[in-house]
């Protein structure tokens, strides 16, 4: 299996993601496509032995900074779109970057396309929960403003996902809203409950933001704008939890004696909270896989991040979705069957 590392792009240096990257090949006994400048990932991968990799020279750089659509046009020689190149011409099974979401977005788009039936991919992030599970939230990012439908494709999409990829048998899908009753939320997110609750089998209602973490729900779908806002305000209440224990404890002589005992506690439960552990975060609905990884990922969040991909390709995820939605829009009358019409 073959899986294509944009080194360049993050916010980390090209070394650290290399390294990430030599550690999945170690360890998932992939094979790595690193996509960036080649004297430098030759003399980083110079350090080390046995280790199956290929270059792919693509010297040019999309920034966090830049416009997407006009940087993916323009920078026809960037990592990122050589990298995606390679795995629409088949020379890689999946693509991996920590680069600028939008320019992945716009990139995958491009060169890959959507699925059939599929009108707006998403970002699929996984958070952990008190279950000691993970739910999905779907979009995170990849597009700010949606109409039911797409919701209605989020559903199924993650719906598929954690069934193929993470094993969960029937997930439950929920909306995103500012109340469990149907009738919270403005007009348009009563008008989404009403046509998820009609059209998705498995919708389960709504779900409060400060009720994610309890569990409950597999999946829940909103639109990007709003899901971005969640994770990142999750992110950031992770880290503050972390910090506000640490100091608490810095501040008590009796805490510090007890912190050989808590130490390990502590560190499960930063490690559980951080974006490294889950890597990266799966576009699903176009037409191969493609893993955005945090832009501040460290080495272990991009072997994690590979990972994430391997599992994809290993459960043709791309396969499944396609043929799920089809048969799931089927299913709810909302498409023509093969030789019929609506």
């Amino acid at each position: 299996m073959k899986i294509v590392l944009d080194t360049l792009g993050g916010d980390r240096p090209p070394e650290e993601l290399i390294a990430g990257g030599v550690a999945a090949i170690q360890e998932y006994g992939i094979e790595v496509v690193f996509a960036g400048d080649q004297a430098l990932i030759e003399r980083e991968l110079s350090k080390h032995r046995n280790v199956k990799y290929s270059i792919v020279h693509a010297p040019e750089e999309i920034t966090m900074n830049e416009a997407p659509i006009e940087a993916v046009r323009k920078k026809k020689n960037s990592s990122l779109v050589q990298g995606i190149r390679a795995v629409r011409q088949g020379e890689a099974d999946a693509f991996v970057s920590p680069a600028n979401t939008g320019a992945v977005m716009a990139a995958a788009l491009f060169n890959l396309g959507r699925l059939p039936e599929i009108d707006r991919p998403g970002i699929g992030v996984l958070i952990p929960t008190l279950e000691g599970r993970r739910t999905l939230i779907i979009d995170a990012g990849a597009n700010a403003e949606c109409d039911p439908e797409h919701l209605l494709e989020f559903g199924v999409m993650g719906t598929i996902y954690m069934r193929e990829v993470l094993g969960v048998p029937n997930p439950r899908v929920g909306l995103l809203n500012i109340g469990e009753e149907p009738q919270k939320g403005d007009a348009q997110a009563q008008k989404v409950f009403a046509y998820l609750q009609q059209e998705l089998p498995n919708f389960a209602g709504n779900v409060e933001p400060n009720r994610l973490v309890e569990g409950g729900f597999d999946v829940v779908v909103t639109d990007g704008f709003t899901g971005n806002i969640c994770l990142k305000a999750y992110e950031g209440a992770a880290t503050v939890t972390v910090r506000y224990l640490k100091r608490e404890i810095e501040k008590s002589f009796l805490a510090k004696l007890g912190l050989p005992f808590l130490w390990p506690s502590l560190a499960r439960l930063k490690r559980e909270m951080s974006a490294v552990q889950y890597g990266g975060a799966p576009l699903l609905g176009v037409r191969g896989v493609v893993i955005i990884a945090h832009g501040n990922s460290n080495a272990e969040a991009i072997k994690n991040a590979l990972r994430v991909a391997k599992e994809a390709v290993e459960h043709r995820i791309v396969e499944k979705i396609e043929r799920g939605v089809h048969e799931s829009l089927v299913h709810l009358g909302l498409v023509p069957t093969s030789g019929e019409s609506l």
